[in-house]
């Protein structure tokens, strides 16, 4: 009889906790969800900033291959230098935040193209030269956008048909 008064004792205290552990399920349950719920959001604000930015940079670099191809224009030089201008800011910027290795090595390999663009221009280039550098920088310009676009994709795991074809 005393093994069952133990007994009785035991399922008694086991019983004195159940009320704590079944407040406690709800909070570790509403945990988990606000834990989620925090990294989809953040995930969603990071997807939105990485589009913008990619936008911005192509934008930029969209103006820059296209004047480029008009340096005798005014008004062209005039887009070429304001994108030069937020292409360089966001290189040395925001860029930084979202790119991946091969954006980083495209958008550097297109800094170098444009400083020598810049370089040779002063010297007044051979039009094959210029023809050749524009086709250069469009070129990657095309690239990146594709890289960006995959980027974009890997972010948050979309799925797609990534082959391109190329431009000719």
């Amino acid at each position: 009889m005393e093994t069952n008064s133990n007994n009785m004792g035991e399922k008694n205290h086991i019983l004195n906790y159940a009320p704590i552990v079944i407040a406690l399920i709800p909070i570790f349950v509403g945990l988990y969800e606000y834990k989620v719920n925090n990294e989809r959001e953040f995930g969603k604000n990071f997807l939105t900033q990485q589009s913008v930015v990619y936008d911005e940079l192509l934008g930029d670099l969209g103006s820059i291959s296209t004047s480029i191809s008009n340096p005798s224009d005014s008004v062209s030089q005039a887009n070429y230098t304001q994108a030069k201008f937020n292409f360089n800011q966001l290189y040395y910027g925001k860029l930084n935040l979202y790119q991946s290795a091969t954006i980083e090595k495209l958008t550097d390999s297109l800094y170098n193209l444009i400083n020598s663009y810049d370089s040779i221009k002063s010297a007044h280039m051979q039009r094959e030269q210029l023809e050749e550098l524009v086709d250069k920088v469009q070129d990657k310009v095309y690239k990146l956008s594709v890289e960006c676009k995959k980027a974009l994709r890997n972010t948050y795991n979309i799925t797609g048909d990534d082959s391109v074809t190329p431009r000719k």
